[in-house]
């Protein structure tokens, strides 16, 4: 869902519905538009919203990290990569909003960093530490906008998170439809046995058999 939302965005500043104010209305609107129907959930505009709020805190807290010597960016692992343990404990004595972030997976990053660096470089959206720690905080309760919370809300684990959330499953983990097909087909290949077994034994009696002989089959439930 990240992913999506990172595109539509794209779009709606190609169509200048995002200025030096930020984002229009009508962008939000949009967006929460084509993921409602995309993924069949309850997508609001104030999602949408909370959602770049969320995006610009982790893109200050990260680029801020890769700003520091001993601290890279892994694009294969989608994480900060850390050489001197030391050092970065240092470091969060100082920055305690990064700590969660060490081993943080941030797979749409790229996006992250074309949807909110200008916003940062000029200066529009900024956030301290307490602001980010408030949206994870409430957007681990809204509506499962993507399928994440703080982890809900790593959209883009819609992955693995969202989709089974939204098809749900049985005890069996067997579609409900097609487990009663299979009942079905028992049945009908009980009778078919049934129907069978009586041939051959009315043909081995040469089809002599009186009416009062014969019982009715009774399939056992």
């Amino acid at each position: 869902m990240e992913c999506v939302l990172a595109d539509v965005l794209r779009d709606q500043r190609n169509l200048g519905n995002k200025g030096d104010g930020g984002w229009e209305r009508s962008a939000l609107n949009a967006a929460a538009a084509v993921l409602s129907t995309s993924f069949n959930v309850n997508v609001t505009s104030d999602n949408v919203k909370n959602r770049i709020k969320l995006w610009r805190s982790w893109y200050g807290i990260v680029s801020d990290i890769l700003g520091q010597s001993g601290f890279d960016w892994d694009g294969t692992k989608h994480m900060i990569t850390v050489e001197n343990e030391n050092a970065w404990n240092e470091y969060c004595i100082s920055h305690k909003s990064a700590k969660p972030f060490q081993f943080k997976v941030l797979q749409n990053w790229y996006d992250i960093v074309d949807i909110c660096a200008k916003d940062r470089a000029t200066g529009h959206g900024a956030e301290i530490a307490m602001d980010a720690d408030e949206v994870m905080s409430r957007e681990t309760n809204e509506v499962e906008f993507m399928g994440l919370g703080a982890t809900a809300i790593d959209l883009k684990e819609p992955s693995s998170n969202t989709k089974g959330k939204r098809q749900g499953s049985t005890s069996s983990g067997t579609h409900p439809h097609k487990r009663k097909m299979g009942e079905e087909e028992g049945i009908t290949a009980s009778l078919d046995k049934i129907a069978k077994s009586f041939n051959r034994m009315v043909e081995k009696m040469d089809g002599k058999v009186d009416d009062e002989d014969i019982q009715e089959a009774v399939i056992p439930s």
